[in-house]
């Protein structure tokens, strides 16, 4: 059995706005029917809504999937100038004649303890572990190492910048998901007003008509025949389904009986 809830969000705003466009033609062409013609104003207010959030809801999904491309860009960044620095710095730790090898070694397990070992965690985990990195690399007490290892401190401007722009794009997703749930959810409460409406308006209509007024009958169906032809459509699919369902179960080898 079709049911209304089944058409998809754009296809119930399309049905609508030709319902109203119909119902538009008629009420011009006369003669005035009031409690008909007012269905106009219903249709045009949820056509609106669906397509405020139809809409909203795909420029939404464009903008996360966008923001998500860039942040994958700028953890990449993060990543690069974690894996230069940890890096730098234990090379430095681990020279066997350098006077400043123990003094690197002690900077590498203040701001590097676990190594790369975070370099594939969530962004936000791994932006936290960075920042804290380099706070440590920046303390007074190194400043006079990382000179004598020569690191070159810019390698430190460009973490930073790689950190500011990965945590800001990393916001700017969380807020497209937002925007997208809310999108959805209030998409979902337009389309639960969609059905009442079309539920309201097939009644009215069929209403509206004797059995033997056929012209009007049939202007009925004229007025309704976006709805009408998208369950038709849903009828003839779910009939399809059922078939070729019946069909697989006669299609299927009864099981072979043991034989003692």
């Amino acid at each position: 059995m079709a049911k209304l809830d089944q058409i998809p969000r754009a296809e119930k705003r399309d049905i609508a706005k030709k319902i109203k466009d119909n119902l538009s033609a008629r009420a011009a062409k006369g003669p005035p029917e009031p409690a008909l013609d007012a269905y106009v104003a219903e249709c045009t207010d949820i056509v609106d809504a669906l397509d405020a959030h139809v809409t909203g809801n795909v420029l939404a999904q464009a903008e996360r999937t966008a923001r998500l491309a860039q942040l994958a860009a700028a953890d990449e960044a993060v990543d690069t100038w974690y894996r230069h620095l940890e890096n730098y710095i234990g090379v430095e730790s681990r020279r066997r004649v350098s006077p400043y090898a123990l003094h690197a070694a002690a900077v590498h397990q203040a701001a590097f303890p676990d190594g790369l070992a975070h370099v594939d965690d969530p962004i936000a985990d791994e932006n936290r572990i960075c920042r804290d990195a380099l706070l440590a690399l920046r303390a007074p007490e190194h400043a006079a190492t990382l000179a004598a290892i020569e690191l070159p401190m810019i390698w430190l401007e460009r973490w930073e910048t790689a950190l500011d722009k990965s945590d800001a794009l990393l916001a700017e997703v969380e807020k497209a998901r937002t925007d997208k749930r809310a999108h959805v959810g209030a998409g979902q409460d337009a389309e639960t007003e969609w059905v009442e409406l079309m539920v309201r308006l097939r009644r009215y209509v069929s209403s509206r008509a004797k059995r033997s007024d056929t012209a009007r009958i049939q202007e009925g169906k004229a007025l309704l025949a976006p709805l009408l032809d998208a369950m038709a459509r849903l009828r003839a699919e779910a009939a399809a389904r059922a078939t070729r369902k019946e069909n697989g179960k006669q299609e299927t080898p009864p099981a072979e009986g043991t034989q003692g």
